[in-house]
């Protein structure tokens, strides 16, 4: 490695943290690429922007010695990148290769494993029994008809605990269904992602549905993007499947889906392939079909990248916001869903492309339902910060 080498730095989670006492920050891989959390001195993270393949390491090395007062040597900049390249965090040869195994050992699982029991949910079953029977006792709607298409959180369960209860108290739907989920995913570079494993939970194992994943791939012949590592850690599939194994037993099969950030669904490229896909997965609709979408709204706030703290009033806008986009999901023209979202850029919703695919699915089935919201909130997330969740069901 010479001083023209330009290192890139991954996308990795940063987070500040004590270790021997000393504040350091964790280095953290959100796809579980790398499985190793990496410690790294608190006076040496300002190097890590600058790690974005436009400065060598001979820039490094300045901004270093500008930094501390006295010449840092090239040697300890050396050491530093090779540290971060030896541990899977720049793009590099030895990351492609750590990728590969990766991807390796990935495919090679039966199931998806749970990826955040012991944290965002208890791991025995009569433990996450009693956590899920407290959080639907926050709720008591009437017992209507459980809607075709529901809108769930995928936000942490404790925080949105809520939300997810208006929404899954509604969902008690007939035996033997099949559930398409739609989650997002934070983290995946493609416009979509089938999950084609089982998937683990505390109460045993949830079916894939291998007849509709055998239609879609093999009669259809849709380009699904099949199981890609973002299912490893992604929460927002994972969060659902749990509600519905406590709630279905061991009567459903699920078809999951990641999607992916809305603006892959600009390009001309990817046109096609949404109309096929979502030609496909028309014809999967019948009566013992329901769609979720796990999916928070409004992100803003500090811990967001914003300038200012969210205040009451903004909140309101917010909520008014989430309402707005709904309508237009549910009731509007995918070209005016397209064209008004641009304007949403600045709210920060991450279930936008979730639900421009449950917009295009309406539009071509031409099916005229009604929609409910159950509940509303904006959750504090962090100093001043907030997202916003909806729970909502459409009929048809």
């Amino acid at each position: 490695m010479d001083a023209t080498y330009k290192p890139i730095l991954r996308y990795v989670d940063v987070i500040p943290a004590k270790h021997e006492g000393k504040p350091v920050f964790l280095l953290r891989d959100p796809v579980g690429i790398i499985e190793d959390v990496v410690v790294v001195p608190q006076n040496v993270v300002f190097l890590l922007p600058l790690m974005d393949g436009k400065h060598d390491l001979r820039d490094l090395q300045v901004e270093a010695t500008k930094r501390f007062g006295e010449i840092v040597p090239l040697e300890e900049i050396i050491k530093i990148v090779n540290f971060l390249d030896e541990k899977g965090f720049l793009w590099s040869k030895n990351f492609e290769e750590i990728k590969s195994k990766a991807y390796e050992n990935w495919l090679s699982l039966p199931l998806r494993p749970m990826a955040h029991a012991k944290q965002a949910y208890p791991l025995s079953a009569s433990e996450a029994k009693f956590f899920i029977d407290d959080i639907l006792k926050l709720c008591n709607p009437d017992s209507s008809k459980p809607p075709k298409i529901l809108i769930a959180p995928h936000i942490d369960i404790r925080a949105g605990a809520k939300a997810f209860a208006e929404s899954y108290n509604r969902f008690k739907i007939p035996s033997g269904s099949r559930v398409i989920i739609f989650g997002v995913g934070h983290h995946l570079d493609l416009p979509w992602s089938v999950l084609t494993k089982d998937l683990a939970t505390p109460f045993g194992v949830v079916k894939n549905d291998r007849g509709g994943l055998l239609y879609l791939s093999n009669s259809k012949k849709i380009e699904l993007f099949p199981n890609h590592i973002a299912h490893k850690l992604e929460h927002s599939i994972e969060f659902q499947i749990l509600f519905l194994h406590h709630l279905l037993k061991d009567e459903f099969v699920i078809l999951p889906f990641l999607i992916g950030p809305l603006i892959i669904f600009f390009e001309d490229k990817t046109k096609e392939l949404v109309e096929k896909f979502i030609e496909a997965l028309s014809e999967l609709i019948d009566d013992r079909t329901y769609i979720i979408l796990g999916i928070d709204f409004c992100h803003l706030g500090p811990r967001y990248g914003d300038p200012f703290e969210v205040s009451e009033a903004y909140i309101k806008k917010i909520l008014e916001t989430d309402k707005s986009l709904l309508e237009l999901t549910f009731n509007g023209k995918s070209e005016d869903f397209l064209n008004e979202t641009k304007k949403l850029t600045p709210m920060k919703i991450c279930g936008l492309s979730c639900l421009y695919l449950v917009n295009l699915l309406l539009n071509k089935l031409n099916i005229k339902g009604e929609y409910q919201i159950f509940y509303q909130e904006a959750i504090p997330f962090g100093q001043g910060s907030v997202v916003s969740v909806v729970s909502a069901g459409y009929h048809f």
